[in-house]
């Protein structure tokens, strides 16, 4: 099962060149 579509990522948070992966996206879908 692929699930990288359903995690969501921030570019330059908090921090630049810093990518935030968030999970919100995946837990919604659970």
């Amino acid at each position: 099962m692929d699930l990288h579509h359903l995690i969501r990522s921030l570019p330059d948070y908090p921090k630049p060149g810093i990518i935030f992966r968030d999970i919100t996206t995946l837990l919604q879908d659970a």
